[in-house]
């Protein structure tokens, strides 16, 4: 089973890495939980970000079902939008991209080649605001893009505020 062979993967190549946690969100490895924990110099330090990762039965020649269950002021991921419904900016995921590439930014949408390691690579490199996986210029969260691009501090300050009420327990 592919999802097996993935999560074990995840599981070795995140094994020394502090920041990502990866467990079954249930009793099955097709539903995982993964929680990111946010690094010293971004607005998500010290908060822990817990992201729902679900394998669909056509799996790998369709992404899995992302979404971040932590309210987290973040341009690319938008607390407003329900369960059921993906909530993170991320052409990997994205059911509209399979297999397609955005020729401006080079980014590509999934291919049974990719792995849960690029989907845990990538959400944490949002999470960790680094390039290009935090992208305020093609914001889910409009207003955080554009605070971000306007306005950064007030965005380090409304982020900080969140990930201190919703990430830290």
């Amino acid at each position: 089973m592919r999802e097996e062979v993935d999560y074990a993967e995840a599981i070795e190549t995140f094994k020394s890495d502090p920041t990502i946690k990866l467990e079954p969100w249930a009793m099955s490895v097709d539903h995982l939980k993964l929680t990111i924990s946010g690094i010293p110099g971004t607005p998500y330090e010290g908060g822990k970000f817990v992201f729902e990762i679900k394998f669909p039965e056509n799996y790998p020649f369709h992404p899995p079902y992302g979404y971040c269950h932590t309210l987290i002021w973040h341009p690319n991921i938008d607390s407003s939008i329900p369960p059921g419904k993906i909530n993170i900016c991320l052409d990997l995921i994205n059911p509209d991209l399979v297999g397609k590439v955005d020729a401006s930014t080079g980014a590509s949408g999934w291919t049974p080649s990719k792995t849960l390691t690029n989907i845990v690579e990538a959400l944490k490199g949002q999470i960790h605001c680094e390039p290009p996986f935090f992208n305020p210029a093609d914001p889910l969260n409009f207003e955080a893009g554009e605070q971000v691009n306007q306005h950064p501090d007030k965005f380090e300050a409304k982020a900080k505020e969140w990930t201190k009420k919703y990430a830290m327990q």
